[in-house]
């Protein structure tokens, strides 16, 4: 192989890389997740849910709209974030049971690691992406939910 052809396979490649590392993670959640999970009821009661999240993201803006559903339970969430050097600020809101709160927390390339703080109630969410795959964990109190725990895979991954 010629030294002028390594030399330009190897600008190529490193262009590739460069793309790579400089991809925003955030614009990776764009899109449509599917997946399954489980929410924990202050009365004990497990309900086994089928879940649907779609990410909307604009520069440091992320909407999520998420619903998930078993025969007896429901969850219609939309959460609008602002991402700014690692800081996550925005609202929070659960439709059918007319929650709303206001999120804080930070993000940091993988890992959003949020609190959601209403008029009554206050919970914890940890969002986790890797790989086309999610996990999503809220931990509520004031509410009659004491845990959801959601694994998602993202629709057309990559594209």
């Amino acid at each position: 192989m010629s030294h002028s052809l390594r030399l330009m396979l190897g600008l190529l490649a490193l262009l590739a890389f460069g793309r790579v590392v400089a991809a925003d993670p955030v614009e990776e959640l764009s899109g449509y997740w599917t997946g399954s999970g489980s929410v924990l009821l202050t009365n004990g009661k497990t309900e086994r849910v089928k879940c649907q999240v779609i990410y909307k993201t604009e520069g440091g803006s992320v909407r999520q709209t998420m619903r998930c559903a078993s025969v007896d339970y429901s969850i219609n969430a939309l959460a609008d974030l602002r991402i700014k050097g690692g800081q996550v600020t925005g609202s929070w809101e659960e439709k059918t049971y007319a929650a709303k709160g206001d999120v804080s927390g930070r993000y940091s390339g993988e890992t959003f690691a949020l609190t959601i703080q209403g008029a009554n109630f206050s919970a914890s969410m940890n969002v986790t992406v890797a790989n086309c795959k999610q996990s999503i964990n809220i931990s509520p109190q004031g509410l009659e939910v004491s845990r959801v725990a959601i694994a998602l895979a993202k629709e057309r991954c990559g594209g």
